[in-house]
């Protein structure tokens, strides 16, 4: 068996499966890695969409029945229908696995970070990320780039280029302006507490939408009240090193320095 193999699935994303990756993909990952708070953005704009922008959302992740053992095969598959709690990721898995026996095509999966291979979004036509998938289309020749294009239905940049979101939707002042005409008549939303024991303020801090966040802190939102995993606003802005966040958190609430 050669190191590297894929396998189709329905969708024409393919499974990859490999013992020892070679150095130019895991720099690939890594710069997945690094940009993946961009997409991250992305996703969580559509939580509050009436309708998506993105037409596509997929991450890649290592899989493995068992990664204890360095014999055991990883199969590298994508998964959609994301969510981040700021320690791990939830999904559906898109791929049919091709040897594991622990995993099926569309079990919900549950992730740490550092598995995550590659992400892949889709706005209007345009595709972001994609660091391994352009990597590997770098490595073919012209008749099958377009092979593998058509099985992908998408029209990807030259293999050189990979676009991240520059994060300044207007959807996000949308959401912002929102909040500064609900609150004021319903005080009582910026301490109600969603999935986790979460407050409007967390959330907003871990979507890293900086105008929100501004917008709540400004209307009086707590920003030392405690989650049921114990962390405040600023422990979520922290997980993706949202800065300006951070930055605004980390201002004593008696100092303020921000208007909505």
């Amino acid at each position: 068996m050669s190191d590297t193999t894929q396998a189709q699935s329905e969708r024409g994303m393919p499974a990859t499966f490999h013992r020892n990756a070679a150095p130019q993909m895991l720099r690939a990952s890594q710069n997945a890695r690094a940009t993946f708070k961009h997409f991250w953005k992305e996703v969580a704009l559509d939580f509050s969409r009436p309708v998506p922008a993105l037409s596509l959302a997929a991450v890649k992740v290592a899989f493995s029945d068992n990664f204890a053992d360095s014999d055991a095969p990883v199969e590298h598959m994508w998964v959609e229908k994301i969510d981040f709690d700021g320690v791990a990721m939830t999904g559906v898995l898109m791929n049919a696995p091709n040897e594991l026996m622990s995993v099926a095509a569309g079990d919900t999966v549950t992730f740490p970070i550092a598995q995550l291979g590659d992400w892949i979004g889709v706005i209007k036509e345009k595709v972001y990320g994609g660091y391994t998938v352009q990597l590997t289309r770098a490595g073919m020749d012209t008749a099958e780039r377009a092979r593998y294009d058509a099985a992908w239905g998408l029209s990807f940049p030259p293999p050189a280029t990979v676009h991240v979101p520059d994060g300044t939707s207007p959807f996000e002042t949308v959401i912002a302006n929102e909040m500064r005409k609900q609150i004021p008549a319903n005080p009582s939303l910026l301490a109600e507490k969603f999935d986790g024991g979460r407050t409007l303020l967390h959330l907003e801090a871990l979507y890293g939408r900086t105008i929100s966040v501004r917008a709540l802190l400004a209307l009086g939102a707590d920003r030392t009240l405690r989650c049921d995993r114990n962390w405040t606003p600023l422990d979520y802005a922290r997980a993706l090193n949202w800065t300006e966040i951070i930055q605004q958190l980390s201002t004593p609430a008696s100092n303020p320095t921000h208007q909505a």
